[in-house]
């Protein structure tokens, strides 16, 4: 089962700012990589993350488990990073290719019943409308988006100073899908990332219908 009417909230939490559970002005002890290098995301794990300033997570099964991060049995949302804060470095081993995202803030949610951690969002603020528009013009190829769906929230954006719109997924050469949400905020646009773990997603007649229509399958 999926929850996706959660997106919203979630959103908004990025956006405020709410970073989670990290204790300031304690000194947070243990493993902050799992046994295969990866990062945790255990109070540690996340401390070290915001400190280096990077992350790198396995997923090329296209599954990020809560006990391969080092939260098994718990129901926690991790959220690192804050809007105006530092840039932060995220490789995901994807199974095909590997993808660098570099953001301000992150979270990592389920939208299911299962212990997984099925849903990655991020969120992205170029300095100016220029640089946005070649930034999710470059997503065509880097996520797979449709050009049809990029071109015309870039025509029609424009014509107004708020907007919104979920302009669709894509799935991009590292074999992982992503959808993008455009906003526009005090006239430069606001881009919403959500990497898609979802296996329902990764059937041959979803990705097809994405690749198609930018849309699941419903």
């Amino acid at each position: 089962m999926r929850k996706r009417r959660g997106l919203p909230i979630l959103s908004a939490l990025l956006l405020s700012g709410c970073v989670g559970w990290i204790h300031k002005g304690e000194e947070l002890t243990g493993p902050t990589v799992n046994d295969q290098g990866f990062s945790l995301l255990t109070e540690a794990g996340i401390a070290e993350i915001k400190k280096s300033r990077h992350a790198r997570f396995d997923l090329t099964s296209r599954e990020l488990t809560r006990q391969a991060v080092g939260l098994a049995g718990s129901k926690y949302e991790p959220m690192i990073g804050t809007p105006g804060g530092p840039d932060l470095i995220f490789i995901f081993l994807g199974p095909t290719a590997e993808e660098n995202v570099v953001t301000q803030n992150i979270t990592f949610a389920s939208t299911d019943l299962t212990d997984t951690l099925n849903l990655i969002v991020w969120f992205s603020a170029p300095p100016n409308i220029e640089a946005a528009h070649a930034e999710l013009r470059a997503g065509i190829h880097r996520w797979g988006f449709r050009p049809e769906d990029v071109e015309r929230w870039i025509a029609n954006s424009g014509k107004r100073d708020t907007d919104k719109e979920t302009l669709g997924m894509g799935l991009g050469p590292a074999g992982l899908i992503v959808e993008v949400t455009a906003r526009k905020k005090n006239g430069n646009d606001i881009y919403q990332y959500g990497m898609e773990l979802d296996p329902a997603l990764y059937t041959a007649e979803a990705i097809g219908s994405i690749k198609k229509t930018g849309k699941e399958v419903r």
